[in-house]
């Protein structure tokens, strides 16, 4: 198996890149969950929104490389319907869009609340926007009650999918990505 994907198979680059930007968003899930069992002001919650915002961050440049690389690394031929494949394109847009889109909303709520944003203890990103309480509560409104559910929705779609195409299609589509 090469680096790049063929007609049949996904490369070595787009499997490590998938899994790990997977491992980024589970993480990003559990620590601002557990953060949530603490109370604000508690080091413990924190800890964990740093680990939460840092992870979160770690999704938003792995698909940043997963981007800049998609043309070089290519991609199978899909199976399926076309409905099933516009609805996979649908979601899989709907995944970059939010997987970007969501730490870009975390910075900017973090910016207007003038908190700078440590990322896994390594390094800070300082405040370099002027305070907007208003606008960071707006963000953090669509950021949790918007954009949070619909990429959990979104990921649940696109295993349902996989699990479709493994159990009913019996093609490729699951077994290409794990082996």
């Amino acid at each position: 198996m090469g680096l790049r994907s063929t007609d049949t198979q996904w490369g070595s680059l787009n499997k490590l890149l998938h899994w790990s930007l997977f491992l980024a968003v589970l993480m990003t899930f559990i620590a601002v969950n557990v953060a949530g069992t603490y109370e604000r002001g508690a080091d413990e919650r924190t800890w964990w929104m740093m680990l939460h915002r840092s992870f979160g961050l770690t999704a938003m440049l792995l698909m940043g490389i997963w981007l800049v690389l998609r043309p070089w690394t290519g991609r199978p031929l899909q199976y399926g319907a076309l409905w099933q494949a516009q609805l996979s394109r649908v979601v899989h847009w709907g995944l970059v869009l939010l997987v970007i889109g969501m730490p870009v909303a975390g910075l900017l709520m973090s910016q207007f609340g003038q908190r700078e944003v440590s990322v896994f203890g390594l390094f800070v990103i300082p405040v370099l926007l002027a305070e907007n309480k208003d606008l960071s509560s707006l963000i953090y409104n669509a950021h949790t009650n918007i954009a949070a559910p619909l990429i959990f929705v979104l990921i649940l779609v696109h295993i349902g999918g996989s699990l479709w195409h493994h159990i009913f299609d019996k093609d490729e589509t699951l077994t290409r990505m794990i082996k």
